[in-house]
């Protein structure tokens, strides 16, 4: 768990320095971004939240692909949050491997990006 809270760290920053110069200049286009990951980190706690009290009726479950897809697209920033504080899907060694697998492709995304535009 700890590993992939460090990944979640190192990927956050390796994207801050790829796009904070682009960004930087444009401050409508920061506040656009700012706000997506703030709306995306949001939908993820609803579903995660959701799935957990699928979860505890046995009814219809949101499936990890989906689960770990927000987590992707909301820079994982909030998702151990969410894990830790709704107590799901912290035991399943499964899942976190996949989430960790998810972290390191967006990190190694993201040097090869950094890599190309400034090298």
């Amino acid at each position: 768990m700890f590993i992939s809270k460090c990944g979640v760290a190192v990927s956050l920053i390796a994207l801050v320095m790829l796009f904070m110069p682009i960004l930087g200049n444009n401050m409508t286009l920061l506040l656009i971004v700012i706000g997506a990951l703030f709306l995306l980190n949001i939908l993820m706690c609803v579903v995660f939240y959701k799935d957990k009290s699928s979860a505890k009726k046995e009814a219809q479950r949101v499936s990890e692909k989906t689960l770990i897809l927000l987590s992707a697209l909301a820079l994982h920033s909030t998702t151990h949050l969410v894990m830790h504080f709704t107590r799901h899907k912290t035991n399943k060694v499964s899942f976190q491997v996949k989430l960790l697998m998810a972290i390191a492709i967006q990190f190694t995304l993201s040097v090869i990006g950094f890599v190309h535009m400034y090298v």
